[in-house]
């Protein structure tokens, strides 16, 4: 959040220097306001009002009018922060600036409008409405006008008296709601957000209740009536349409940080959010997901069908998704285990869902939300005995050079970071290690883990796994890392002691793991994730199990069935894992975001976060341990009765 409360205005901007910000969403959008005006929006001085209007209200007082921009993305709101605002002052506009070209071109190629939340194509019911053999003319209700009952009456009413043969259709980017309309039997309401561009080629005329609204249609090459006489003359150009809503007042900023940045960026960044929206094509129904996983699930899963359905049953389920013509998504460890063949039954699309492999500043075991999810329609990336989209992925894809380029950048800002899974532990260690000897890394894993218990044949605990370790690098100086769920207490793993001291030089419980990656050799693992950082920053690894950064010719492979019959280059893997299968949660603006966004908010977060062995406060702690030990054994009781056989004691 952008904090510039106590800057001082550039220049005579005729503006106030404060402004006193009443109304929860305009102090929501403080920081973007700040930005916009260069002025502060507090009450430590006295100053004229700052105010939300919703539908972009006009007047002549003393006044600060916040307001919707144009350009929205489909995860805006005055919590996460707009894309866009129109400000204005005593009714003139603050700021802006002419629009460019390339905005115009923009805004055709990618068919952006409102808050971009109608779904793709045009759905059934609406095409409908334009049928028949004469088509109907379109009243196309722009935002401010769906925001404001009196205008949209007004607005149809003049239309549907000044044109007593013509039927109507009723639409727009924010819908029309059905309670502000007169009733009329040649007039069609759509009450559902749909996409204006799609709408133009249907309809026999298009009208709009002031000239601003037509800029899309102008630009998308269609004739406009605006029946308004006090609405002015008409635009002359499309230049001159798009300045009338693009121009004076109104503020472009990124969806994810809320700087500022030119009307042109903005639109492109919004086009992005908008494509990740579309992809949820679909209600999804998600199944077996955790209170404290919800709020960023149900980012993931949102689309133009709405937010997504929860449930904890197979049967509730599959009733749920065949009633919304939706798909459905269960978390992978709590997926009861009728519910694929059930979906398979009903013809409901299914994936599994599961953690990504960048994930928090935090333990998910703490009930850390994660910022990464992985959605596979096919199986699971840590189960090796179904093929997953991951799998197959690296299998099938091309890899173009583009693509991999990314991918290395990608790797080397992890890499430069000190980014890893969760980004737990203290710095430091290593300086009495020696200098002459092979320092191994052993990381121990969760030992009912469901990576551990499918795709770990043969070395399948800790012990064994330190065991195999001391018998393959007999002379090497061997680190033991607990993992930090079983460190915490939290999961089952522990070592006797006795035993880790006769196999271990040292264990470094607490340590950061790239700490420790970037002070040794090799390291030896079962399937932890730990390998696969390992590769990314050029140490060789040794696999007694089946991850999915295993048998590509990238490490050494003890288990058998590991070759995948492809060799692939490390960007090759780190394109697949990191950029293709995942899907990213900016956790601050809580919007979809890319790999590379979400690197920087987890270096801001851990920058903000004291290290600590595990990220945790005793307090919480010593909660979460009573957690497993009291309430666990209960909840896996109860899903084992909804038929969730757990391969995992999370």
């Amino acid at each position: 959040m952008i904090d510039l409360r106590h800057i001082e205005p550039h220049g005579d901007t005729g503006l106030p220097r404060s402004f006193l910000p009443l109304g929860r969403t305009v102090r929501h959008l403080r920081g973007q306001v700040e930005a916009a005006t260069g002025v502060a929006l507090t009450f430590r001085s006295p100053g004229p009002p700052a105010l939300w209007s919703s539908c972009g209200a006009i007047d002549g007082r003393g006044a600060l009018r916040v307001a919707p921009g144009p350009l929205l993305s489909p995860y805006d709101s005055p919590e996460a922060g707009f894309s866009s605002l129109r400000l204005r002052y005593g009714g003139r506009p603050i700021g802006g600036e002419t629009p460019s070209p390339d905005l115009s071109d923009l805004l055709r190629a990618r068919g952006l409008s409102g808050f971009n939340r109608f779904p793709r194509p045009i759905p059934d019911a609406v095409r409908s409405a334009f049928a028949g053999e004469t088509p109907p003319a379109l009243a196309l209700i722009d935002p401010d006008t769906a925001a404001s009952p009196r205008r949209l009456r007004v607005f149809i009413s003049r239309l549907l008296a000044d044109n007593p043969t013509t039927r109507f259709v009723a639409a727009g980017s924010e819908g029309c709601p059905r309670e502000a309309a007169p009733v009329d039997p040649r007039l069609t309401l759509i009450a559902a957000p749909a996409d204006p561009w799609s709408l133009f080629p249907l309809a026999a005329r298009i009208h709009v209740a002031r000239w601003e609204a037509a800029c899309e249609a102008a630009l998308a090459g269609f004739e406009i009536f605006c029946p308004d006489p006090a609405a002015g003359p008409r635009p002359t150009d499309e230049a001159a349409f798009l300045a009338l809503r693009y121009g004076l007042g109104v503020h472009g900023f990124d969806p994810w940080t809320r700087r500022p940045i030119p009307i042109a960026e903005a639109a492109e960044r919004v086009a992005w959010l908008r494509d990740r929206f579309l992809g949820n094509d679909r209600r999804v129904v998600l199944v077996g997901v955790s209170g404290w996983k919800r709020a960023a699930l149900d980012v993931f899963a949102t689309g133009p069908a709405g937010s997504p359905l929860h449930s904890m049953t197979a049967e509730e389920a599959v009733a749920l998704a065949l009633s919304h013509g939706g798909r459905i998504q269960a978390w992978a460890t709590r997926c009861p285990e009728q519910l694929p063949r059930l979906c398979a039954e009903a013809d409901i699309p299914f994936a599994r869902i599961e953690d990504g492999f960048l994930r928090s500043v935090g333990l998910g075991a703490s009930l850390k939300p994660g910022a990464s999810i992985v959605v596979d329609d096919l199986g699971i990336y840590y189960d090796p005995r179904v093929e997953s989209r991951l799998a197959r992925t690296l299998k099938e894809a091309d890899f173009p050079a583009g693509l991999t380029a990314r991918a290395g950048a990608l790797r080397e800002s992890i890499v430069a970071r000190r980014l890893s899974k969760y980004n737990v532990g203290l710095e430091g260690g290593g300086e009495d290690w020696p200098t002459d000897r092979r320092i191994v890394l052993v990381p121990g894993q969760v030992e009912d883990d469901a990576s551990v218990l499918t795709g770990s044949p043969q070395v399948r605990g800790n012990l064994a796994l330190l065991r195999a370790a001391r018998t393959r690098n007999p002379d090497a100086f061997l680190l033991y890392k607990p993992h930090p769920d079983v460190e915490a207490g939290f999961r089952p793993g522990a070592i006797p002691e006795d035993e880790v001291r006769r196999l271990a030089d040292r264990v470094v419980g607490g340590v950061a793991i790239v700490d420790l990656l970037d002070r040794c050799h090799h390291v030896e693992t079962m399937t932890s994730l730990a390998g696969f950082e390992a590769l990314i920053r050029g140490l060789t690894v040794a696999v007694h199990g089946r991850p999915f950064y295993a048998g590509w010719g990238l490490t050494e492979d003890l288990a058998p069935g590991a070759g995948r019959g492809r060799r692939l280059s490390l960007d090759e893997l780190v394109a697949g894992a990191l950029i293709l299968y995942p899907l990213y949660l900016d956790p601050v603006a809580m919007k979809p975001c890319t790999p590379e966004q979400l690197l920087d908010r987890l270096s801001e977060a851990r920058a903000a976060t004291p290290p600590s062995r595990l990220a945790l406060g005793t307090a919480r702690h010593a909660t979460m341990r009573l957690r497993y030990a009291l309430i666990n054994p209960i909840l896996r009781r109860l899903r084992a009765r909804r038929g969730v056989r757990s391969e995992s004691g999370r």
